[in-house]
């Protein structure tokens, strides 16, 4: 038998802080982590649930997502091996094994994850490689939505926005039956959910839905009835997926308009 530590729901206060400490902290630019006590206010509503694997004690590898009932959006926020712990298969076993867990738990109809485009971000020593991080998706049967995606300003008006992000669909609509053959990846999603998603998202992180470029390109493409799904690996589709790029005032949260639909934008909390 291999001694490998169970993939675990982190919920205490301890575990959550070691998970932050230990993992998060390390392995992600401070423009796209949240801070310890967000993680944690996160975890008691239920908003977002952790999963991790431990060692004496302490976290050393985990995964967060952001649950949205009112969409049915699962959002991988964070996944992550503490320093000096990547390897042997931990990762693939923590994503699997916790996906399982919430699509039996929560039936999402699609479960997200935020990668960095490999062509527009660097390889980084701490924050590790972009194309490694696509491929790793990619072997777990990810698919990029082809959208302009750009990770939100995390802390409201002002905060900076991580321009040439992927979108990625780590699993749509239910599992498969135990036993079953999985059915091929699909070729699109219905955009209805992932457009509202959106909407609520960049509130969520913004405090308001702004009406600029970067934001209605962003919509726009989700607004018809199909978001197309590309697969990671084929370097000719990969290349089609629009990239934002943002410039100027759009590389950061702007300040409370009217939203893009021409409502007004309605706010929340980050």
């Amino acid at each position: 038998m291999t001694d490998e530590p169970a993939v675990a729901p982190l919920t205490s206060d301890a575990q959550l802080a070691s998970l932050w400490r230990d993992v998060l902290a390390p392995s992600f630019p401070p423009e796209e982590l949240m801070s310890l006590e967000d993680l944690r206010a996160g975890c008691r509503s239920g908003q977002q649930t952790a999963y991790g694997v431990q060692r004496d004690g302490r976290v050393t590898a985990g995964v967060v997502a952001s649950w949205s009932p009112d969409t049915r959006v699962l959002l991988v926020d964070y996944l992550a091996i503490a320093p000096g712990g990547r390897g042997g298969g931990v990762g693939g076993r923590l994503l699997d094994r916790s996906v399982a867990a919430w699509r039996a738990r929560l039936r999402p109809a699609v479960v997200l994850a935020e990668v960095e485009h490999p062509g527009h971000h660097a390889p980084h020593p701490q924050h590790g490689d972009p194309a490694a991080r696509l491929r790793f998706y990619a072997r777990h049967g990810a698919r990029v939505l082809a959208l302009p995606y750009f990770q939100p300003g995390m802390g409201g008006t002002g905060s900076p926005r991580v321009p040439a992000m992927l979108l990625v669909a780590l699993a749509v609509g239910d599992a498969p039956a135990e036993g079953t053959v999985p059915p091929p990846a699909p070729a699109s999603l219905p955009a209805d959910p992932v457009r509202r998603f959106l909407v609520e998202h960049l509130v969520a992180c913004e405090g308001a839905l702004a009406d600029e470029p970067a934001t209605r390109r962003l919509l726009d493409a989700a607004g018809g009835d199909r978001v197309p799904l590309v697969d990671p690996a084929d370097a000719d589709a990969l290349a089609a997926v629009p990239v934002a790029v943002l410039d100027g005032p759009e590389r950061y949260a702007p300040p409370a308009s009217t939203g893009p639909t021409g409502a007004a934008a309605s706010t929340g909390s980050a």
